[in-house]
C-alpha cells in the first residue's frame, strides 16, 4: 500500500454531540460513530493495540501508564504507533497501580478516535476546533471562518505527521531525537497531531536514557 486514506471532512457536523456547559464545554463525535465512519471511509483498517514486552497492553510512564494504538489493514499493512494516556475526567494521569479494566477501555476508545485523526485526519476539525460539512458548534453556514488557502493539505499533514513519528522512533542517540524535536517546535501540525507526536518524542526519551 503506498499512501494511507486521507479521511479529512468525512465527518459530518451532524454527528457532534456536546458534553458540559459554558467554558468547559467540549464537542465530540461518539467513539462507535468513528469507528463506522472508519469502516465505511477506510474500509480494510482496523485499530489495534501494541503489546508491550510481557504481553499486556498497559505501556509503563514515570507516572501512570499509555496504551499505544496503530492501524492494520488486511494486507497487512500497519500504521506508526500512536500513544494516548491513561487518564482521569480532569486529563490528569492515574497512577499505575490505580488503573483498572474500565479505565482501560475508555481509553482504547478514546484513542481509537485520537488515533484515526493522527493518522488519517479522521474528525480531525473537532481538535483544530475547524467546521465541519455542513457548520459546526451550531454555526450558521454564513458564520463560518473562510478556509485557509495558503494552509497545507491534510494528506501534506498526514504524511507529514507520519514522517516525524517514524524519525522519532529511529533516533538513535539523544542529540538526533533532539534535532527532531527543534523541527517539530516549528512545525505547524494540527494540535492532536503534534500531541501524539510529543507523546512519542517523550517515551522515546525515557527510552534512550533508560538505555544510556
Amino acid at each position: 500500500m503506498n499512501a494511507l486514506p486521507n479521511l479529512a471532512g468525512k465527518a459530518p457536523a451532524d454527528l457532534v454531540q456536546t458534553i458540559g456547559t459554558g467554558s468547559y464545554s467540549a464537542s465530540y463525535i461518539n467513539w462507535s460513530r468513528t469507528v463506522q465512519l472508519l469502516r465505511e471511509h477506510a474500509p480494510g483498517w482496523m485499530p489495534e493495540l501494541v503489546k508491550n514486552n510481557d504481553g499486556g497492553v498497559l505501556h509503563r510512564d514515570p507516572v501512570g501508564a499509555c496504551l499505544l494504538i496503530r492501524f492494520r489493514h488486511l494486507d497487512g499493512t500497519v500504521t506508526p504507533d500512536v500513544p494516548q494516556a491513561v487518564m482521569d475526567p480532569k486529563n490528569n494521569a492515574i497512577p499505575y497501580d490505580r488503573i483498572t479494566s474500565r479505565d482501560v477501555s475508555d481509553t482504547h476508545r478514546r484513542g481509537v478516535c485520537m488515533a484515526a485523526a493522527f493518522t488519517f485526519g479522521l474528525a480531525y476539525e473537532l481538535w483544530a476546533k475547524l467546521p465541519l460539512e455542513s457548520g459546526y458548534a451550531g454555526q450558521d453556514a454564513d458564520d463560518r471562518p473562510e478556509p485557509e488557502e495558503d494552509g497545507p493539505p491534510a494528506e501534506e499533514l498526514s504524511a507529514k505527521s507520519t514522517e516525524y513519528a517514524e524519525a522519532i522512533k529511529a533516533a538513535e542517540t539523544p542529540k538526533v531525537l533532539e534535532a527532531i524535536g527543534k523541527q517539530l517546535a516549528t512545525s505547524k501540525l494540527p494540535p492532536p497531531m503534534l500531541k501524539a507526536l510529543r507523546d512519542l518524542y517523550g517515551q522515546r526519551q525515557r527510552t534512550l536514557k533508560e538505555a544510556a
